[in-house]
């Protein structure tokens, strides 16, 4: 097991599971709907990729997890937003994501390379979901600090995630639809495939980290704030 296979193959699942393993611990003493949300999107994009890192081809497997990151992550933002007409935007989201899902799977022909239209139009729905939050707490503020907000430390590291990563599957994308169709998978190419996903996977794992210690921070000044 080299370290090719850890960073390409193993570090997507490690990522989600280290966000669903902060989040329980956060959970614990913050029971509430959009956070029992999120763990089951954690939860279940951590299979995914767990199984993905496992099978080939695994096209269907990412496709899926575009659609459950639409869905989940965009019944979590239903849940922030104060305003109607930022709901009805979020469900307008979800049903663009589940309406591409069924045509590009079930009424074409399956995507046989990566779909780099589907996890495109996953990230611009993402971004324009936190962005949407962003001008939430920007219109009403409040005298805590952002920096005990979970909600604050979990939208931005999909802000950055998602802003880099709509540029990683348009790159992706555009070399395996232009190289693995003309036979030419040489060494080289696969080599520079291998390593625009490994970008990727450290964007993700990078992200988590900062979820992780967003958790712990608020955790930590939560006892500090509660010993005084």
């Amino acid at each position: 097991m080299g370290f090719e296979y850890l960073a390409n193959d193993l570090l997507e699942p490690v990522s989600y599971a280290l966000c669903l393993f902060f989040l329980l611990f956060y959970i614990r003493k913050n029971k509430k709907v959009k956070l029992g949300l999120l763990a089951v999107y954690f939860f279940a994009a951590t299979l995914l990729m767990l199984r993905a890192a496992y099978v080939n081809p695994n096209i269907l497997l990412y496709s899926i997890l575009s659609l459950v990151s639409v869905v989940f992550l965009g019944l979590y933002f239903y849940n922030t937003y104060f305003l109607k007409w930022k709901k009805r935007l979020t469900i307008a989201i979800i049903l663009v994501q589940c309406g591409y899902f069924v045509v590009s799977n079930f009424i074409f022909s399956p995507p046989v390379i990566f779909d780099s239209a589907g996890h495109v139009l996953q990230s611009i729905g993402i971004v324009i979901m936190a962005f949407l939050y962003m001008h939430q707490i920007l219109t009403n503020i409040t005298e805590e600090p952002l920096s005990h907000n979970f909600d604050f430390w979990f939208v931005s590291t999909q802000l950055i995630y998602h802003l880099g990563a709509f540029g990683i599957f348009l790159t992706y994308g555009y070399l395996t639809k232009r190289i693995l169709p003309t036979g030419l998978y040489s060494k080289e190419n696969r080599n520079l495939i291998s390593n625009v996903w490994l970008v990727h996977n450290v964007l993700l794992f990078l992200t988590a980290l900062l979820f992780a210690a967003g958790i712990l921070w608020i955790t930590f000044r939560s006892k500090s704030r509660s010993s005084l």
